[in-house]
C-alpha cells in the first residue's frame, strides 16, 4: 500500500472520530463556535509540535498564507454547519454522508482548475459513492 493511501487513510479515521466528537457536542447542546475555538487551539499545538519534533522551521509563501487563510475560512464554515446540524438533532448516519459528498467538490476543482484527469473508472466510482451516501442518508 502506497504512503498517500496509509496517509488518506489516517485521515479518514481523524475526520471520522471529528464528526463523532461533533455529534456528541450537540447532543450535550454545546454552542459550535465554543468547541471549535477549543478544537482549533489543539490543533494549533499539534502543529507546532509537529513542526518542533520535526525540526521545521515556519516557512509560507505570502500566496499560501493566502490559500491556508481560505482554507482555514471553508473548514470553519463547514465545522460549523455540520456541528450546528447536529444540534438542532441532525442524525449522524445523515449528516456525516452528506458532508461526505464534500469529494465531489474537490474532483471537480481538481478536474477545473487542476487539470487533473477524471478517467471512467473514477467517474464511476464517484457516482457509485454518490449513490451510497444517498442511500445511507435515507
Amino acid at each position: 500500500m502506497s504512503l498517500p493511501i496509509i496517509l488518506a487513510l489516517g485521515g479518514l479515521i481523524g475526520f471520522g472520530f471529528s464528526n463523532f466528537f461533533w455529534k456528541v457536542a450537540g447532543i450535550n447542546k454545546v454552542y459550535p463556535a465554543s468547541f471549535m475555538v477549543v478544537e482549533t487551539l489543539v490543533v494549533l499545538i499539534v502543529a507546532i509540535t509537529i513542526h518542533f519534533l520535526q525540526n521545521q522551521t515556519f516557512v509560507l509563501a505570502p500566496r499560501m498564507v493566502g490559500l491556508a487563510s481560505l482554507a482555514g475560512l471553508s473548514a470553519g464554515f463547514a465545522i460549523f454547519a455540520t456541528m450546528s446540524a447536529f444540534l438542532v438533532g441532525g442524525e449522524a448516519s445523515i449528516v456525516s454522508p452528506i458532508t461526505s459528498l464534500g469529494f465531489v467538490v474537490v474532483v471537480l476543482l481538481a478536474y477545473v482548475l487542476l487539470k487533473e484527469p477524471v478517467t471512467p473508472t473514477k467517474f464511476v466510482g464517484s457516482g457509485l459513492a454518490i449513490v451510497a451516501i444517498i442511500l445511507l442518508s435515507r
